[in-house]
């Protein structure tokens, strides 16, 4: 999924095109403020260390070592976590490494959380209004995009609404934001005709028939979320999955219905960890 930029931070340090650290002076983590994993980031953590996505700034990154570490007990905190209570933990897992390595560690890579927007400060608060009329732009474009593509499923014009999906999706990755866009595919509602299983071939075929005459070339991510969004709008409550394997570092995405791969090898979900369903 090339529209996710891959980037990898190093144990030791921080190599070319990963997180940016926060310039030397940055005034050192209070004990009392909480450090939370932001809403529009997923991850997962293996023993090989974490791969996350940030919806926001649409880009994908690999930690690797103590940053993986810490990203991990930041990550199972959901109401977030407080400068010492992270030092405390990996004191107690790592007895052989002095206490002021480990509170350097932590301020550094809080820090580089904190600048690539991975995390926030509980203090922080939204901006309402700005909020609203984002959100009411975001509801106008869906409620146009289900008629027109409701219309035209009707009309049995599969070929024709994959190719406007593909339009709105590009559109909207070029114009607006990646956020958006996910965004989009998430609230994406079930219509409330019956289901019919039946529909889920035509649909795949026809995205894949509308990729050919697209003028520009589709990925992964815009074949799965216009499957997805065609799935649902006929009444199957289709998931797009967006997952990343960690050798070589790359990011995929596929379509899903009741938990089986509808437009891909079925044998994708062995070869990629799952980040997010939509």
């Amino acid at each position: 999924m090339r529209r996710l930029k891959q980037m990898a931070a190093s144990q030791a340090g921080h190599r070319s095109g990963a997180p940016e650290p926060l310039q030397q002076g940055t005034e050192k983590n209070s004990a009392v403020t909480l450090f939370i994993v932001s809403p529009d980031i997923y991850s997962f953590t293996d023993k090989d260390g974490s791969a996350i996505l940030s919806v926001g700034r649409d880009k994908m990154y690999s930690v690797i070592g103590v940053g993986s570490a810490i990203w991990a007990k930041l990550a199972s905190q959901p109401a977030g976590a407080t400068f010492d209570s992270i030092v405390e933990s990996l004191n107690a897992e790592y007895q052989d490494i002095p206490r002021h390595q480990i509170e350097r560690d932590v301020e550094r890579l809080l820090a580089s959380f904190r600048r690539n927007g991975f995390i926030r400060t509980g203090e922080r608060r939204r901006n309402r209004f700005a909020a609203g009329w984002r959100d009411q732009g975001h509801a106008g474009f869906l409620f146009l995009a289900r008629k027109a593509t409701g219309l035209l499923l009707m009309l049995k014009l599969y070929g024709l609404a994959a190719f406007l999906g593909l339009s709105m999706i590009n559109i909207m990755l070029k114009l607006v934001s990646f956020s958006a866009f996910y965004h989009t595919v998430k609230r994406w509602p079930v219509s409330g005709e019956p289901g019919d299983p039946e529909a889920v071939v035509p649909v795949c075929e026809a995205v894949d028939k509308a990729t050919t005459w697209y003028p520009k070339q589709a990925m992964c991510l815009q074949r799965s979320a216009v499957a997805t969004c065609l799935l649902r709008s006929r009444g199957l409550p289709a998931q797009m999955v967006i997952g990343c394997r960690k050798i070589p570092f790359k990011s995929h995405a596929w379509a899903e219905l009741y938990g089986l791969v509808v437009n891909d090898k079925e044998k994708v979900q062995e070869f990629y960890r799952v980040l997010d369903r939509c």
